[in-house]
């Protein structure tokens, strides 16, 4: 299964992508975990420390630093995940192809975009799911082109324009044929937020993740919400929708 999530920027993407990768993997899922943005952070959320995660080499420019180039042929997304992929904790793998460093003749934000399109268009998933945390906006999700067999995650908070975004990756999705686009409602206050995402997002799934002091917290130590309280309230409705989402159809 392949799983984009978009949304947009501090709808809270990058900590349900974390926490979702690490739901899945402790039900024994082989979990890759894709950040697509050029301002990489999905390794923290994913347990990981914030050090390291400045020193993560996305794939692309480590292919640059090899000598590659784009005469060469694409590489085999197996091959990047065994020398570019870095382990996380459960056991996920997380591979970075949204930031770009080095220069080049070609353009840079082309060239990230690419190499998310390739990595995730190509990964295999049998017995695996992959995770792509997508750059801000709606420019990701066309560049991912996740196909009918996907699932496309649309996070969003209440407000407006973070509604209107998700009403937009909705109608993208379904523009790209995919069949199953779930609308996430974090930092929910109660029904109503559900309901506004609904009306978004008509005919798909809504699941909420309600507002946690837990992962306000995190986010000020820069930790992982799970490492801090796995049971937390919002911990707790990812873990569902980790189950919703791997259930048999």
């Amino acid at each position: 299964m392949k799983i984009a999530v978009t949304g947009k920027g501090g709808s809270g993407k990058t900590t349900v992508s974390g926490a979702l990768c690490r739901h899945l993997a402790r039900r024994g899922t082989e979990v890759v975990a894709i950040d697509a943005d050029p301002n990489p952070n999905l390794g923290v959320s994913l347990g990981m420390p914030p050090e390291s995660v400045e020193n993560l080499q996305p794939i692309l420019n480590a292919l640059l630093a090899s000598g590659h180039t784009h005469d060469d042929p694409t590489p085999d997304p197996e091959d990047l995940l065994s020398r570019f992929g870095v382990p996380a904790a459960e056991g996920v793998v997380l591979v970075a192809t949204g930031k770009i460093e080095r220069p080049t003749d070609a353009c840079l934000c082309c060239g990230s975009h690419t190499t998310t399109r390739s990595f995730f268009g190509d990964l295999r998933t049998d017995g695996r799911t992959a995770v792509a945390d997508l750059e801000a906006g709606l420019n990701d999700l066309l560049w991912a082109a996740p196909g009918p067999d996907d699932v496309v995650l649309v996070v969003a908070e209440s407000s407006a324009k973070s509604l209107e975004v998700a009403r937009r990756a909705g109608q993208m999705a379904d523009e790209l044929g995919v069949r199953r686009v779930v609308g996430v409602c974090n930092r929910s206050a109660g029904e109503g937020d559900m309901v506004r995402l609904a009306q978004a997002l008509p005919g798909c799934e809504v699941v909420a993740v309600p507002e946690d002091a837990a992962v306000e917290r995190a986010s000020h130590l820069g930790r992982a919400p799970y490492d801090l309280d796995p049971a937390s309230p919002a911990m707790a409705a990812v873990a569902s929708l980790a189950e919703r989402l791997i259930a048999p159809a």
